[in-house]
């Protein structure tokens, strides 16, 4: 019973990311590794005092955590957050980048990790001395502290994204462990007054920087589910030779080596199709977003089920958090919700399809399963 799992983005970020998270998985993570690291500079500019990276450069980070269990907030505070900024004027957004680059600052989205972050939540209403913030924001990472916070809103009917101390945002209304071992909070703006100068980008700038931002945040939680769905498989194949039932090895069953199989040609499968997404989005591809949308609905049923079966694999050991194939199987379930579940990107594709010239999809409510 053998496997193999070579990386998806190798390299020297990827082991970097790979030992720290090695060596920090069983502590209490302190401080703000990700700043300190300096991976917050990976997509920043370079005439932005940045590296002037890639996607593909944060990914190697992504796989190198994900492939040992480490839960950060790489995707918003390296991602989502550098891409809604870019949305700004050009001073502007060179000032603000190179703080975060420089790790002066600590800027994170209020957006639901539920949510992508092209989603509306935040409504706002323009007075005579700035903006009247309002809306209900649940499920924000809240794991990394914050100085400031990025808000996407609604001005008017159009899109626009605010950059609000986090002083004056307050204090979250409730704090709570997620299910993969995140800090998650709820934020209520009740007409929150910012002024003029909060409003950093509005209409089609906000909205492409909304869009970019969401698309990078798709892409990189598919990675971070195919480097996870790597783990679980080697630690349920570790465990079929290492435990044995009847004075054999569990590896021995035949019943168990064929799933692990079905498991393995699931990862295959996935892996592949992370890769083509990664090729549609180098080269802007028009229908980035209905791959992306098709690639999240297609690694939730492979990874759900993979999780499953681990998990019933590893019997009463399956429910112990103290288990890495139990934390990769709570991980891999909870990214399915990450950034719109599988039902709500299969309506969108659905509500798309026939204006976009697309192939018709159909979704069964038995099986899941997109066709």
């Amino acid at each position: 019973m053998t496997t193999s799992f070579p990386s998806l983005f190798p390299g020297m970020l990827l082991d970097a990311a790979s030992r720290y998270a090695e060596d920090h998985i069983a502590l209490e993570i302190l401080g703000d590794p990700v700043r300190e690291l300096g991976w917050t500079a990976t997509l920043v500019p370079e005439e932005a005092s940045g590296v002037g990276g890639s996607l593909s450069d944060l990914a190697s980070i992504v796989e190198g955590l994900a492939t040992h269990g480490l839960q950060l907030p790489v995707v918003e505070t390296c991602a989502v957050v550098p891409l809604l900024l870019q949305a700004a004027g050009a001073e502007t957004a060179r000032r603000w980048l190179g703080a975060v680059a420089e790790g002066s600052v600590q800027i994170a989205p209020l957006t639901a990790l539920s949510a992508t972050p092209d989603v509306h939540a935040v409504t706002a209403r323009h007075l005579d001395i700035g903006y009247e913030l309002s809306g209900t924001v649940q499920g924000v990472d809240a794991t990394l502290p914050a100085t400031h916070y990025l808000v996407p809103a609604q001005v008017d009917g159009e899109d626009a994204i605010f950059l609000v101390d986090a002083e004056r945002v307050g204090a979250p209304k409730a704090r709570y462990r997620t299910m993969e071992g995140r800090v998650g909070a709820d934020f209520v703006l009740a007409q929150l007054a910012v002024p003029e100068s909060a409003c950093i980008a509005r209409g089609a700038a906000a909205s492409d920087a909304r869009s970019r931002a969401t698309d990078a945040a798709l892409l990189l939680t598919a990675v971070d589910t195919v480097a996870a769905l790597a783990t679980l498989i080697r630690q349920t194949v570790t465990h079929l030779k290492e435990r044995r039932q009847f004075g054999v090895a569990l590896s021995s069953f035949q019943v168990l080596r064929h799933r692990v199989a079905d498991m393995y040609v699931k990862y295959l499968g996935a892996k592949g199709l992370v890769i083509h997404c990664f090729h549609a989005f180098e080269q802007d591809a028009p229908d980035l977003r209905r791959t992306l949308r098709l690639a999240k609905v297609s690694l939730a049923e492979s990874a759900r089920a993979c999780a499953e079966a681990a998990i019933q694999m590893h019997g009463g050991m399956g429910v112990s958090e103290e288990v890495l194939a139990t934390r990769m199987a709570q991980r891999l379930i909870a990214s399915e919700f990450r950034y719109g579940d599988r039902l709500l990107h299969v309506a969108r594709l659905l509500a798309l399809a026939p204006e976009a010239g697309a192939p018709h999809l159909s979704f069964s409510n038995q099986t899941g399963s997109v066709r």
